[in-house]
Order: C-alpha cells, then structure tokens, then sequence
C-alpha cells in the first residue's frame, strides 16, 4: 500500500461482479465473483452491497469450507482481478480501515499501536467500515461508470 503523511493509501479496489462477463474471467474468478454476488444477497449473513474477499473467506469458513472447495485459488483471482480488462476503481483507505477489510477472523482483528494500545475490532466496527465503503461506492461508482460510458471504454445495455 502506497501511503500519504496523514495515513491515507490506495489500497482497495472495487469491481461490481454482475457486470464482468464470466468469459473475460478464469474459472476460478467466476466462481469467486459468483460467491460475493451470493454473499451479498444473502439476508442472514451478507454484509449488504459492499462485499469485501475477506467476508467471503470468512463466510465460507462458517460452512467448513474455503476457496479450493470451490476451485478458486484466493491469490490467483486478486491478482486475476486486479489485471482484469473490467470496470474497477481503486480506493483508498486509512491504515485501520484497510487492516479492517482484509481481516477474515471470526472473532475480529486486534489492531496494536506504538503507544501500547490494543483495539479489538468489533462487529460494529467492522459494519461500520462497510457501511462507509458502500455510502463511497454509491457516491463515486456511478460517475465513475458513466465516464466510461461517455468516453466509449464501456458500451451501455
């Protein structure tokens, strides 16, 4: 992560998966885009429509299972992902945020600070945080969408 003096970074990036063709994809990454799409759905345990990998993990670790019962290598898909000729928009994040959205523990990540502080991430901290992301993609993705659009990088359906 690329970091500013005020603990800003670019660190996160964002694609929506109902709108990556499954043929631009491997295997693998389909089936990942496809879980997050199902995690976000789900109204028990989705975490609404900002869907970290993290909550997927996590998610599938409460059924017993991981990313290679599905045959999707966790790794190579991020980087699949990231590589991607697909609409994606890279965001950045402060320092806990970013800990926050990368944490797929069951009982949330303990953040450890030079004056010897510990902060257990809560829940709500962790719904806190994707409630913020999701209020920026709301805001930031549509324009971000329809400059594609306008500029003929993307075709509207």
């Amino acid at each position: 992560m690329e970091q500013t003096r005020d603990g800003w970074g670019e660190c996160a990036l964002a694609v929506a998966p109902q709108m990556i063709p499954r043929s631009l994809v491997s295997k693998g990454a389909g089936i990942a885009l496809d879980l997050a799409t199902g995690l976000a759905r789900d109204p028990n345990d989705g975490p609404g429509k900002a869907v970290f990998f993290s909550d997927v993990t996590l998610w599938l670790d409460k059924q017993g299972k991981d990313w290679a019962d599905f045959g999707a290598d966790y790794e190579a898909v991020i980087d699949e992902l990231i590589k991607a000729p697909v609409p994606q928009l890279y965001m950045t994040l402060v320092q806990k945020a970013h800990a926050i959205v990368c944490d797929a523990s069951r009982d949330g990540v303990r953040l450890y600070y030079p004056d010897g502080e510990v902060e257990h991430v809560t829940p709500q901290v962790r719904a806190d945080v994707h409630a913020a992301i999701t209020t920026s993609l709301e805001r930031d993705w549509p324009p971000y969408i329809q400059g594609l659009i306008d500029r003929g990088a993307l075709q509207a359906q």
